[in-house]
């Protein structure tokens, strides 16, 4: 683990935390280690950092609004043990309860979508999971509506319309899902 805090202040060039945070940086997690950068440089690090981490690590953003005794102006990324993208969910406890899923629950749809047209999750928090779409789907329609089913939030309190949602997925190749 040494040589990865090591590889995380070198590439962020801010002191690493021996810990992340999940619950709007609420609760600390101590397997996983975390600097705090600016909004404009989360994504970056993130994907210097998976260029150059040994395998068994990931890397992704974690908590970007702060409710807890810490009050950050940036976002997390965070460091830590897993075997796959899908423990990036689960290292962030991220669910939608409020639509009655678990984290498991999100990583069984997320599973199906990168089966079908692969997905790379860079952000994960509580209520917040970002990904990047490896390809279109064939019937993006059907594909937006699903998105739309699976978090209505993205449309219901976001870009107005499945339509638009669509849109942005073909403009992008990028996922926005949020439940508050």
């Amino acid at each position: 683990m040494e040589e990865t805090v090591a590889l995380l202040a070198r590439l962020s060039g801010q002191p690493v935390r021996r810990y992340s945070t999940v619950d709007f940086g609420r609760e600390k997690i101590h397997e996983c280690v975390s600097v705090v950068v600016p909004n404009e440089q989360g994504k970056s690090l993130v994907y210097d950092l998976r260029r150059e981490l040994s395998a068994g690590f990931l890397a992704f953003i974690g908590t970007t609004r702060w409710l807890g005794d810490e009050q950050h102006k940036g976002v997390e990324v965070v460091v830590g043990q897993g075997r796959s993208q899908f423990d990036i969910l689960r290292m962030a406890k991220s669910d939608a309860c409020n639509c009655g899923m678990g984290t498991e629950d999100i990583i069984k749809r997320l599973q199906e979508w990168h089966e079908a047209i692969g997905i790379d999750i860079f952000h994960a928090e509580t209520d917040t999971i970002e990904l990047n779409l490896a390809r279109l789907p064939g019937d993006l329609n059907a594909f937006a509506q699903a998105v739309y089913d699976f978090c209505p939030d993205i449309v219901d309190q976001g870009v107005g319309s499945v339509d638009a949602l669509k849109d942005a997925i073909q403009n992008d190749r990028h996922v926005y899902l949020w439940w508050d």
